[in-house]
């Protein structure tokens, strides 16, 4: 576990972060459900069903301990940003066989600028 203090940005920050810190939720689980979607898309049948099962929580776990304000492993920021992007552009590039191509890239930018407006808003 890590030693550094668990701060809650959204009690912190102004609007306009708790409105980016509230979209950061809604991408992360549009993350999830694009990932489900696209592998119960290109792959027919209950395989799809089991891979999309696997895939969420495969995400979801390492989004809990590497990713989320109560990580359990501590990792540089940079590091998060990597994987954080990683993620995201897997998933995007998922969709784009899936016949879902456009909903890839719209999460990849939107995750991409709301990265950038927490960079800005939160510089405590």
């Amino acid at each position: 576990m890590s030693d550094r203090p668990v701060r809650d940005p959204f009690l912190e920050g102004g609007a306009a972060l708790r409105v980016a810190l509230g979209l950061r939720f809604l991408i992360e689980l549009a993350l999830l459900a694009g990932a489900a979607i696209a592998a119960v898309r290109l792959l027919p049948g209950w395989p799809g069903w089991v891979v999309a099962v696997v895939a969420v929580a495969l995400i979801a776990l390492v989004w809990g301990l590497l990713l989320s304000p109560k990580a359990r492993l501590d990792i540089r920021a940079a590091g998060r940003l990597c994987l954080e992007a990683l993620l995201f552009g897997a998933v995007g590039a998922a969709l784009w066989p899936s016949g879902l191509g456009l909903a890839g890239a719209v999460l990849f930018a939107v995750w991409a600028l709301d990265r950038i407006a927490l960079a800005l808003l939160d510089r405590g």
